[in-house]
């Protein structure tokens, strides 16, 4: 089937009205999927911590920055790679799905590798949280173990030791940078009513 997995961030443009970017990857498992997590959320956090000093806005900033923050996601800065991934909310006004936008991105994605969901605070704060296929929440460790295996820990043709040790860096890294999801967050995240807009 290959490996199939979606990223979702979202923010809060205006007081109460939250925006989310929504992309589907085709490569995207395991470390890959921790790397990206990791790498977009220190993104994130460089930036607001330039915008606390001119007060600026976070969700405001990300909305202007939509196209870079998309480039961010599909770029996996350990493995030096790129892919060009789809936008769910496009796919979703494209055509008549018979199912709701929530329905559509958080069930009626194609996902053999799990999801990933960033959600930036008014204040900044910065929750995420990673997801098996059938959306049980899993701390970064345990996602690893879901998606890869014990084997994950130990050098093979599938993975180095050098990139065994980036994974277990970038782990403790998000430990400290950001903070794990509760259950009830997750669900409202997946609750909340977000309207469609284009993100291209």
């Amino acid at each position: 089937m290959g490996q199939r997995s979606q990223i979702f961030v979202r923010f809060e443009k205006e007081l109460g009205e939250k925006e989310i970017v929504a992309r589907y990857f085709n490569w995207n498992y395991g470390e890959r999927m921790i790397s990206r997590v990791y790498h977009t959320i220190d993104w994130i956090k460089r930036n607001l911590e330039i915008l606390e000093i001119t007060n600026s806005d976070p969700g405001q900033y990300l909305s202007w920055n939509r196209k870079k923050l998309i480039r961010i996601l599909d770029t996996n800065f350990d493995m030096c790679d790129v892919v060009i991934t789809s936008n769910i909310l496009k796919e979703y006004e494209e055509c008549d799905w018979n199912m709701s936008l929530n329905d559509f991105m958080f069930n009626g994605q194609d996902n053999n590798d799990g999801k990933a969901f960033i959600d930036v605070k008014r204040d900044g704060t910065i929750k995420y949280a990673l997801l098996t296929r059938n959306n049980a929440l899993r701390d970064p460790s345990e996602y690893m173990l879901w998606n890869i295996g014990k084997e994950w820990m130990f050098p093979n043709k599938r993975i180095s030791k050098r990139m065994i040790d980036i994974t277990k860096e970038n782990i403790q890294e998000l430990s400290e940078i950001a903070t794990l999801m509760t259950e009830e967050e997750v669900k409202e995240f997946m609750e909340y009513k977000y309207k469609r807009r284009e993100e291209e």
